[in-house]
Protein backbone atom coordinates (compact mmCIF):
# COMPACT_ATOMS: atom_id res chain seq x y z
CA UNK A 1 0.00 0.00 0.00
CA UNK A 2 1.19 3.59 -0.87
CA UNK A 3 0.35 6.22 1.71
CA UNK A 4 -0.24 9.89 0.64
CA UNK A 5 -0.97 13.06 2.27
CA UNK A 6 -4.27 14.55 1.22
CA UNK A 7 -4.71 18.10 1.00
CA UNK A 8 -7.76 20.04 1.69
CA UNK A 9 -8.50 23.53 1.62
CA UNK A 10 -11.07 24.47 4.19
CA UNK A 11 -13.41 27.10 2.67
CA UNK A 12 -16.56 28.73 4.00
CA UNK A 13 -16.23 25.97 6.47
CA UNK A 14 -16.74 23.81 3.72
CA UNK A 15 -13.55 20.97 2.92
CA UNK A 16 -12.94 20.79 -0.55
CA UNK A 17 -9.82 19.09 -2.35
CA UNK A 18 -6.74 21.14 -3.34
CA UNK A 19 -6.22 22.46 -6.62
CA UNK A 20 -2.83 23.95 -6.92
CA UNK A 21 -4.43 25.60 -10.39
CA UNK A 22 -7.05 27.31 -8.74
CA UNK A 23 -4.46 29.29 -7.03
CA UNK A 24 -2.39 30.34 -9.70
CA UNK A 25 -1.66 34.11 -10.25
CA UNK A 26 -4.01 35.77 -12.55
CA UNK A 27 -1.82 36.77 -15.85
CA UNK A 28 -0.87 40.58 -15.04
CA UNK A 29 -2.61 42.72 -17.69
CA UNK A 30 -0.38 44.61 -20.35
CA UNK A 31 1.12 47.44 -19.38
CA UNK A 32 -0.25 50.59 -22.13
CA UNK A 33 1.82 51.06 -25.01
CA UNK A 34 3.12 54.40 -24.74
CA UNK A 35 2.82 57.04 -27.13
CA UNK A 36 5.47 57.10 -29.42
CA UNK A 37 7.44 60.58 -29.38
CA UNK A 38 7.72 62.45 -32.09
CA UNK A 39 11.35 63.02 -33.12
CA UNK A 40 12.48 66.07 -34.17
CA UNK A 41 13.35 66.08 -37.78
CA UNK A 42 17.54 65.69 -38.69
CA UNK A 43 18.49 69.11 -40.26
CA UNK A 44 18.79 69.74 -43.67
CA UNK A 45 22.60 70.05 -44.21
CA UNK A 46 22.93 66.95 -42.31
CA UNK A 47 21.39 64.47 -44.77
CA UNK A 48 24.46 63.98 -47.19
CA UNK A 49 26.38 62.53 -45.00
CA UNK A 50 23.74 60.55 -43.44
CA UNK A 51 22.39 59.43 -46.88
CA UNK A 52 26.42 58.41 -47.87
CA UNK A 53 26.64 56.23 -44.81
CA UNK A 54 23.05 54.50 -44.92
CA UNK A 55 24.00 53.97 -49.15
CA UNK A 56 27.28 51.90 -48.10
CA UNK A 57 25.19 50.14 -45.14
CA UNK A 58 22.55 49.17 -47.63
CA UNK A 59 25.18 48.63 -50.34
CA UNK A 60 27.12 46.24 -47.51
CA UNK A 61 23.95 44.64 -47.09
CA UNK A 62 23.12 43.51 -50.76
CA UNK A 63 26.52 42.28 -51.13
CA UNK A 64 27.21 40.32 -48.32
CA UNK A 65 25.93 36.62 -47.75
CA UNK A 66 28.14 36.55 -44.35
CA UNK A 67 25.92 36.24 -41.47
CA UNK A 68 27.91 37.77 -39.16
CA UNK A 69 28.16 41.17 -41.64
CA UNK A 70 24.35 40.99 -41.61
CA UNK A 71 24.32 40.81 -38.18
CA UNK A 72 26.96 43.55 -37.69
CA UNK A 73 25.19 45.58 -40.29
CA UNK A 74 21.97 45.59 -37.94
CA UNK A 75 23.63 46.80 -35.33
CA UNK A 76 25.43 49.33 -37.64
CA UNK A 77 21.59 50.91 -38.45
CA UNK A 78 20.92 51.13 -34.75
CA UNK A 79 24.69 53.12 -34.37
CA UNK A 80 23.58 55.38 -37.29
CA UNK A 81 20.09 55.98 -35.37
CA UNK A 82 22.45 57.20 -32.60
CA UNK A 83 23.88 59.42 -34.92
CA UNK A 84 20.55 60.75 -36.25
CA UNK A 85 19.57 61.75 -32.34
CA UNK A 86 23.05 63.55 -31.44
CA UNK A 87 22.86 65.23 -35.16
CA UNK A 88 18.75 66.63 -34.26
CA UNK A 89 19.54 67.55 -31.39
CA UNK A 90 23.30 69.35 -31.97
CA UNK A 91 24.94 67.18 -29.79
CA UNK A 92 28.07 66.55 -32.12
CA UNK A 93 30.80 69.56 -32.30
CA UNK A 94 31.45 70.91 -35.33
CA UNK A 95 35.43 68.90 -36.08
CA UNK A 96 33.66 65.74 -35.07
CA UNK A 97 30.83 66.72 -37.95
CA UNK A 98 33.40 67.87 -40.71
CA UNK A 99 35.20 64.63 -40.11
CA UNK A 100 31.89 62.21 -40.24
CA UNK A 101 31.07 64.62 -43.80
CA UNK A 102 34.80 63.56 -44.73
CA UNK A 103 34.63 60.13 -43.90
CA UNK A 104 31.31 60.13 -45.89
CA UNK A 105 33.38 61.74 -48.85
CA UNK A 106 35.88 58.86 -48.61
CA UNK A 107 32.88 56.55 -48.55
CA UNK A 108 31.13 57.72 -51.86
CA UNK A 109 34.09 57.40 -53.82
CA UNK A 110 35.00 53.49 -52.16
CA UNK A 111 37.95 55.07 -50.20
CA UNK A 112 37.50 53.04 -47.43
CA UNK A 113 41.36 52.95 -45.98
CA UNK A 114 41.18 56.60 -46.24
CA UNK A 115 37.57 56.50 -44.25
CA UNK A 116 39.19 54.31 -41.29
CA UNK A 117 42.07 56.89 -41.33
CA UNK A 118 39.61 59.49 -40.69
CA UNK A 119 37.72 57.53 -38.27
CA UNK A 120 40.73 56.79 -36.59
CA UNK A 121 41.54 60.56 -36.13
CA UNK A 122 38.41 61.06 -34.61
CA UNK A 123 38.33 58.04 -32.29
CA UNK A 124 41.79 59.16 -31.09
CA UNK A 125 41.03 63.44 -30.87
CA UNK A 126 37.35 63.41 -29.94
CA UNK A 127 35.72 63.09 -26.61
CA UNK A 128 34.64 59.35 -25.71
CA UNK A 129 31.15 60.62 -24.50
CA UNK A 130 30.67 63.11 -27.48
CA UNK A 131 31.00 59.70 -30.31
CA UNK A 132 30.86 56.69 -28.07
CA UNK A 133 27.28 55.86 -29.38
CA UNK A 134 27.84 55.78 -32.74
CA UNK A 135 31.71 55.81 -33.64
CA UNK A 136 31.94 52.30 -33.17
CA UNK A 137 28.71 51.59 -35.46
CA UNK A 138 30.84 53.35 -38.20
CA UNK A 139 33.71 51.74 -37.76
CA UNK A 140 32.29 48.28 -38.11
CA UNK A 141 30.97 49.97 -41.51
CA UNK A 142 33.91 51.14 -43.11
CA UNK A 143 35.99 47.62 -42.18
CA UNK A 144 32.96 45.69 -43.73
CA UNK A 145 33.29 48.17 -46.43
CA UNK A 146 36.89 47.44 -47.24
CA UNK A 147 36.66 43.88 -46.64
CA UNK A 148 33.74 43.50 -49.35
CA UNK A 149 34.87 46.28 -51.67
CA UNK A 150 38.26 44.06 -51.87
CA UNK A 151 36.36 41.03 -52.62
CA UNK A 152 33.62 41.82 -54.58
CA UNK A 153 34.60 45.50 -56.01
CA UNK A 154 31.11 46.93 -55.48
Amino acid sequence: KQWYQRRVVITAGVQQPYNPNSYAAAPPEPAPTPAPVEKPSVPDHYLPMLNALESATNDCKNVSQNPTHRRKLEEVTAKLEALKDRLRYDCVSGAVVENLNNIASAISVKDYNQALYIHSHVAQTANFSEVGSFLPGIKVLLQIGAQLHTVHHY
